[in-house]
């Protein structure tokens, strides 16, 4: 049926010429425009889309409308989760049973890590998949924002990345980490070109903005930047606001917001461009608190207005990626996107509905998943080249890594002979996985590892396979197992594998169930614990060594690099 034609019809709904397909009543209805809940509410539905909203409970009906009885519960547009990674260890089949429980209807999900191991073809792959599902799937393009230009190999052309852009279910590019903006040279010239693309077809521009403030923000949002998911201060999110920013409070695996910038609701501003986001949500968290669920729970517990909490997660998420036409709000003419919660202060969903289709009730989700498929090339990212690990002398002046915390690193230099200035420091090697060659061994310090060896290839933003390890033995241990089963994480002892997690799926997705996947990654942290490494989230921090996000000195395979100006280091001092 043709769209307006379609329209046509509800309007013959909503005059009472032809009967609803479906007939929610006794409800009371949260207007997202007006944040009013406004009792003894019906939503007339057909053809999954909202004919009529209002107090007339008694439609035409031929006997085949169907009636649900909200008993006076309340009524909110279907939850639109505005940034995040999906592809987080666990398959999409998985997630999205789980998530249908928290009252999402729409996600907007990053594609970076795909994108920088597979390219084009796995974001094809990605959107082909994302037809069919029980709720709304759109996604963002990868600006590739690397550290150096090495890593962003699988950047694709002009004309593919406009061809990317054209895709509906893309609503534009993602997270721009805002160093990567100003840089020189092709990196530079690429993404600047990349966000004229996306701005001329009227799409979006999402932003990272960790660190940037006064005028290295302004300068970056010149740039057409609109969002930004990372302050973490009531004053970054305040200036964010001021600028015209969707500023999105994270609350997810990575790092919780609410609670350290609750402040920001006492304010008397305007908040319709103040959003909810998780940022991710790993297997055990999504087990334990669902997604977004836990976050909207604590924002109320915290204080934040019912009515601001749900605009949060529903119109102003639409407003920001022009779709609101469509969802965010319950009105005549959109998607009838619906969530049953007993009262405003309770968010605990009884029933969920998406384009007019009940997908979770009485507490289980009732709708089936398609079933994702990828090639069999997107199983086989773990190609790296045998490269003999180099020997060290145990004396001399060396640059390591220390870490500040467990995310945020600093460039120091210790004399690796000194018993007192090494302690605690190890190796850490970056092995190209692509099958490319290279590979680089520099020092960590502070990560607390006492024998064997962990890696990675869940690594943000680059195509490296990062190892952390006592010894050369435990360290070739670990990448021979994970070549063995296609990428994941690893940690062993000598030649023993102590524990592991498999991710076959371009080294980051694995294919068993949720439960199966948190206990296997509760072991390696629990290995690692009895180890010696005492940090919160230990693999976390595996991960985040070579990425640009995160300041301040990184390593790839060409060597170490430091943030502020991207050269490359050697070991030696």
């Amino acid at each position: 049926m043709k769209e307006m034609e379609k329209r046509k019809v509800l309007s013959e709904v909503a005059l009472g010429n032809i009967p609803p397909d479906m007939l929610v009543t006794n409800g009371t209805l949260f207007n997202v425009f007006t944040k009013e809940f406004i009792k003894e509410q019906s939503i007339w539905i057909k053809d999954g889309m909202i004919a009529y909203v209002g107090p007339d409970h008694d439609p035409p009906d031929d006997g085949t409308t169907q009636l649900i009885d909200a008993d006076g519960m309340v009524l909110l547009p279907g939850l639109i989760e505005s940034h995040t990674h999906i592809f987080n260890k666990s398959g999409i089949e998985e997630l999205i049973r789980h998530v249908i429980a928290s009252g999402i209807t729409t996600i907007v999900t990053e594609t970076e890590d795909f994108g920088i191991i597979s390219g084009k073809e796995s974001i094809g792959y990605i959107s082909r998949n994302f037809e069919g599902q029980p709720i709304r799937l759109y996604y963002t393009l990868p600006p590739f924002c690397a550290l150096t230009p090495s890593l962003e190999i699988n950047a694709p052309t002009d004309e593919e990345f406009l061809s990317l852009l054209r895709d509906p279910k893309c609503l534009g590019i993602g997270e721009i980490y805002w160093g990567n903006i100003f840089l020189e040279g092709q990196q530079g010239e690429r993404l600047r070109k990349f966000i004229s693309f996306t701005l001329d077809l009227g799409k979006s521009v999402e932003g990272h903005g960790a660190g940037a403030a006064g005028r290295k923000l302004q300068a970056y949002t010149a740039f057409g930047v609109s969002s930004d998911h990372e302050p973490i201060t009531e004053d970054e999110v305040l200036e964010r606001l001021r600028h015209g920013y969707w500023t999105m409070i994270r609350e997810g695996s990575v790092r919780k917001e609410l609670t350290g910038v609750k402040g920001i609701f006492n304010k008397k501003i305007d908040f319709r461009r103040l959003i909810l986001a998780s940022d991710g949500i790993d297997p055990e968290e999504l087990l334990k608190e669902g997604y977004l669920k836990g976050a909207l729970k604590r924002a109320l517990k915290l204080g934040v207005p019912p009515e601001l909490a749900y605009q949060m997660v529903t119109i102003n998420v639409a407003e920001h990626f022009h779709l609101d036409h469509l969802i965010g709000s319950l009105a005549p003419g959109k998607m009838a996107d619906i969530l049953v919660i007993p009262s405003p202060d309770e968010f605990s969903p009884q029933l969920v509905m998406c384009d007019g289709k009940i997908i979770f009730r009485d507490g289980k989700p009732i709708a089936e998943t398609k079933k994702f498929f990828f090639p069999d090339d997107m199983f086989n990212t773990v190609n790296v080249q045998d490269y003999p690990l180099p020997s060290f002398t145990n004396k001399g002046r060396v640059r390591v890594i220390e870490l500040v915390t467990n995310l945020v690193t600093r460039e120091s230099i210790i004399d690796i002979g000194d018993s007192e200035e090494s302690k605690d420091t190890i190796m850490v090697f970056a092995l190209d996985r692509i099958g490319n060659g290279g590979g680089f061994t520099g020092f960590l310090k502070g990560y607390g590892l006492q024998r064997g060896a962990c890696g990675s290839t869940l690594c943000w933003d680059t195509i490296d396979m990062i190892v952390l390890g006592c010894d050369q033995h435990s360290i070739e241990t670990v990448i021979h197992r994970l070549k063995e089963i296609k990428g994941g994480y690893v940690y062993a002892i000598g030649g023993e594998v102590i524990s592991e997690f498999s991710a076959p799926i371009c080294g980051f997705i694995s294919l068993k169930p949720l439960e199966t996947i948190k206990e296997e990654l509760k072991q390696l942290e629990k290995s690692l614990e009895r180890n010696g490494v005492k940090l919160e989230k230990p693999l976390l921090t595996l991960d985040i060594l070579g990425s640009p996000a995160i300041p301040h000195l990184r390593i790839t395979h060409d060597g170490y690099v430091r943030l502020r100006d991207r050269k490359i280091l050697p070991l030696e001092v």
